[in-house]
């Protein structure tokens, strides 16, 4: 597997490789970001409208470093078909961290592969980023997610009121961190 960042590298799992987005993931990209399912918990933007708008979001995370944000696809091995894609944004290098984003197509949910992702991304920030806080943020009906992060090791540091607006409504969102020291005593326990 080539190494197509220093920082942001390409991880492989048992099931899995994560990639960085390329143009040529604008059919996914606008099937994923325009699914009601998928984009119901997604406060901050709305779902895309068209192929270009699917597009804009992969330019955007095009050649990560020196970036604040990166996103990786995530690949099945089985049939190198892309299914979700996970990162990190808001990297706030000074203070060592950095929010964590996923998303997974419906037709994956429940077996395990953003579990799988998270850990060999959440391993990349904490070796090759060098975070020390890894933070997530999350629609309080979002309980699928609470539970993936909170198996993760995460844990819930509180709630934010009226966080995010959206069609004429403000949202409620549960903070979620996981440390460096933590992550490290988990991984070996297991």
């Amino acid at each position: 597997m080539t190494e197509t960042s220093p920082i942001f590298p390409d991880l492989e799992t048992d099931r899995l490789i994560l990639r960085q987005l390329t143009m040529d993931d604008d059919d996914f990209m606008f099937k994923q970001f325009s699914d009601p399912q998928v984009t119901q918990y997604l406060m901050d933007e709305p779902p895309v409208k068209n192929i270009e708008e699917a597009r804009m979001i992969i330019r955007f995370f095009l050649d990560p470093e020196g970036k604040n944000h990166n996103r990786w696809g995530i690949i099945r091995k089985s049939d190198n078909q892309i299914i979700g894609t996970c990162g990190f944004h808001k990297w706030e290098k000074a203070y060592f961290r950095s929010e964590i984003g996923y998303d997974l197509y419906p037709d994956f949910w429940g077996q395990g592969y953003m579990t799988e992702a998270l850990r060999a991304a959440i391993n990349n920030g904490f070796e090759q980023m060098k975070l020390n806080r890894i933070d997530a943020l999350v629609y309080v009906n979002n309980l699928r997610s609470s539970n993936l992060l909170i198996k993760l090791g995460f844990k819930q540091e509180g709630f934010l009121r009226d966080y995010f607006y959206l069609n004429g409504m403000f949202y409620d969102h549960a903070i979620f961190s996981l440390l460096k020291r933590d992550w490290k005593c988990r991984r070996e326990i297991e």
